[in-house]
């Protein structure tokens, strides 16, 4: 979902340097239909270690589609999903020895993702939040979706805050895309399902939540809301305790 907000930014921002960066990937595709494995590897890593530097609007394709086509190709040419795991481990080792910046692990939940291990990102995480609390503050967004996925809640609970207001965030990112794409006569009925159930899930990773550490008032006020916006018999069903 994340990677979607950020995507969309982009789509509505496309600039001269944005367009080029597309059709560089475009070429990149073309290459892998080709059978030109190498160069399509080498491609993508540059995309990814240098994209940015011509347009900040990649950093949604950055982190999603383009890592999606990356591994495609490794499905098919072992040597990119090397690289791929090397750029992850690299990255994940500059983490943990120094100072790194959110990017950095941004970057990693992305390629964790991608080779769908997102265990080792909560790994990461849990020893950040060990050796650097205000650090994990501030990695929290990236790895939230994995943690709430993950049901940890022994993590989740020390960075969430108040569960009713972190539905609250997740209703402000639903609004602000439903805004974008009334906007948007190309997008159709799809997508608005896709984010309809995108609430559903989310809200009920939270009813949940509110439910394991005993805040029924919570859950049920998240139910609540998120049935005024999507009627969904997920949320009408869900089992919250009474007091």
């Amino acid at each position: 979902m994340k990677a979607l907000v950020i995507l969309f930014f982009m789509v509505f921002s496309l600039s001269a340097f944005a367009q080029d960066m597309q059709k560089y990937l475009s070429e990149t595709q073309e290459m892998v239909t080709q059978k030109k494995y190498p160069e399509a590897l080498e491609r993508y890593i540059w995309f990814q270690n240098h994209s940015l530097e011509y347009d900040l609007a990649m950093t949604g394709v950055r982190l999603s589609f383009a890592l999606s086509d990356w591994k495609e190709l490794a499905d098919e040419y072992p040597p990119a999903l090397t690289a791929m795991k090397e750029m992850r481990d690299t990255k994940t080792k500059a983490i943990i020895d120094s100072n790194q910046s959110t990017k950095l692990f941004s970057d990693v939940v992305a390629l964790n993702r991608t080779l769908e291990e997102n265990n080792k990102s909560i790994e990461l995480f849990e020893t950040i939040a060990k050796t650097n609390p205000d650090k994990a503050k501030s990695c929290w967004y990236w790895i939230k979706d994995a943690l709430f996925d993950a049901k940890r809640y022994d993590l989740i609970k020390n960075f969430v805050g108040n569960p009713v207001n972190e539905f609250d965030n997740i209703k402000s990112q639903y609004d602000l895309i439903n805004s974008m794409e009334k906007n948007n006569k190309n997008i159709g009925s799809d997508l608005k399902s896709y984010h309809d159930n995108s609430l559903v899930e989310k809200s009920l990773q939270l009813i949940q939540f509110s439910i394991s550490i005993n805040d029924i008032e919570s859950a049920k006020e998240i139910r609540k809301k998120a049935m005024d916006i999507v009627k969904d018999n997920r949320l009408r069903d869900v089992l919250i305790p009474e007091r």
